[in-house]
């Protein structure tokens, strides 16, 4: 009997060998098909530099970098090249007070001002009733994108922008519909630091960088601009690939704040895909991972949880976040049916992340892959159609042979908005010129457009073309002006309303 027992479990041994063989075969064979995906998309889309890893199994299985850090210099992207993760950084938020919660220092239903007693909203009962649960599901009533200007390439610390939020008008009734909101994720921040007694950045390094091994990676756009080996932000322009000024500060800690690189993030995914357990260590209880990508905030075919969009794709349950900022897009996701994440980092602001992502998900889904790429480069150049045809049909609707009706020096002042705070309007070289003075970038000269509009085509190429109207009174005196900029990437720039103090 023994002999026979000991063939027959040979023999279950051999075909177990066999079949993994074939398995990872197969992933390989699926992984260089990947390679080659992504080396055509990088012509496709005109992308600077790339960077994909690919955890499965609680293993880095893929991790490549492509393309340049910087065009125009040889310096190659690698798995190690740092990029600006963004809104990526938001899971890290939820993720730290999820901490907070196993160790019973607050809930995810106490009130915000329990902890930041200044804290307010433009409605005093909303004011008294937000939880930090309401920060951190966009569910507060705010409008998508509402008082980033604030922070972005502004003077504001987190404090002062957290305060300007009070004047934020809602644009729906408190938790009755999504907005994205990168203010609230920097209040969750600002209690995080209040029960720890830590900041943020701080508390992100020991609880997760430091555990998690995530060595290479950053907190702050200082540490980011003296690193070695990082990558820089890009725009094309009229068919031309041009590298962004780094204007962002550190004042938006929580809603993002990380520089990463696709190795470390992995290991992040791991941690995800392990409920909160990375290599033997307990980092956040399973009850709060489960918590965290619980459906909270309906958002057409998707959900909000806790700093996780939540989806399905072929019938697999999957959570993701993309990240944006001027010349990078970034993506985290993960399916835990499959046991499979993906982190996509780049630098230049296209579809082709979306693209490659997708890509990944029907790989790793069984289906046969779509040509997301194509797809994607359709959609975009839709999207670029839309926006010239806005230009276009702006300049139709132009009033032909205006002029302004006061003399240029009428319109020069001191102007304020009361939640984002002064401009100034002077002359220069025989032209209006429009300075948003707590964002020094933000300027350029403005051109007559009609009557007293004018338009104008912003230094930081961040920000497309606007269009700026002046109001005068009964006694013909200019009082204030308001601003369109329609194919502005993430500012509401109708909500301010500048008027004239001097």
């Amino acid at each position: 009997m023994k002999p026979f027992f000991l063939k027959s479990f040979a023999k279950i041994i051999i075909t177990l060998l066999f079949v993994f063989y074939q398995l990872a075969f197969a992933q390989q064979e699926e992984l260089k098909k990947l390679d080659g995906y992504i080396t055509n998309a990088m012509k496709d889309w005109k992308m600077p530099g790339f960077a994909v890893a690919i955890v499965k199994n609680d293993s880095v299985i893929f991790a490549k970098g492509y393309g340049v850090r910087e065009i125009g210099k040889k310096d190659p992207v690698d798995e190690n090249t740092l990029f600006v993760i963004a809104s990526c950084s938001k899971a890290f938020a939820t993720a730290s007070l999820a901490i907070l919660v196993d160790q019973g220092k607050i809930k995810w239903d106490d009130t915000v001002i329990k902890y930041l007693p200044d804290f307010q909203m433009y409605d005093p009962w909303v004011t008294k009733e937000i939880t930090i649960r309401d920060l951190v599901t966009h569910r507060s009533g705010l409008e998508t994108f509402s008082g980033d200007i604030l922070w972005l390439g502004s003077t504001y610390d987190r404090k002062e922008v957290i305060r300007r939020a009070r004047f934020l008008k809602p644009t729906s009734s408190f938790r009755s519909k999504y907005g994205y909101q990168n203010i609230m994720f920097i209040a969750a921040a600002e209690v995080i630091k209040a029960v720890s007694d830590t900041s943020w950045n701080d508390y992100i390094k020991t609880h997760f960088l430091n555990p998690l091994e995530m060595n290479n990676t950053n907190t702050s756009y200082a540490e980011l601009a003296a690193a070695i080996n990082a990558a820089k932000g890009h725009y094309n322009r009229d068919g031309q690939i041009k590298v962004f000024n780094d204007i962002q500060k550190d004042n938006a800690g929580g809603a993002l704040g990380l520089n990463s690189n696709v190795l470390d993030v992995a290991q992040w995914l791991r941690l995800q895909l392990g409920k909160g357990l990375y290599k033997g260590k307990r980092i956040f209880s399973e009850k709060q991972s489960n918590e965290m990508l619980t459906n909270f905030t309906p958002l057409g075919n998707m959900n909000y949880g806790l700093g996780w969009f939540i989806r399905y794709w072929n019938g697999k349950r999957l959570y993701n976040h993309g990240g944006g900022m001027p010349g990078m897009i970034s993506d985290v996701s993960f399916i835990p049916e499959e046991n499979v994440g993906v982190v996509i980092l780049s630098n230049m602001e296209t579809g082709m992340t979306s693209a490659i992502r997708n890509y990944v998900w029907d790989l790793f889904t069984n289906v046969e892959p779509k040509d997301h790429n194509k797809i994607m480069l359709e959609s975009w150049a839709k999207r670029v159609e839309g926006f010239e045809k806005e230009d276009k049909r702006r300049e139709e609707v132009r009033v032909k042979n205006t002029k302004p009706s006061m003399p240029l020096e009428k319109y020069c002042g001191i102007y304020e908005d009361k939640m984002y705070g002064k401009a100034e309007i002077s002359l220069k070289n025989g032209k209006l010129f429009l300075q948003l003075l707590p964002s020094q970038t933000f300027r350029g000269a403005l051109n007559h457009y009609h009557y007293d509009a004018f338009y104008i085509d912003w230094e930081d190429l961040f920000l497309t073309r606007g269009w700026i109207k002046f109001d005068m009174d009964f006694n013909a005196e200019i009082k204030k002006f308001s601003i369109e900029v329609p194919n502005s990437p993430d500012f509401i720039f109708t909500e301010l309303l500048f008027e004239k103090q001097k």
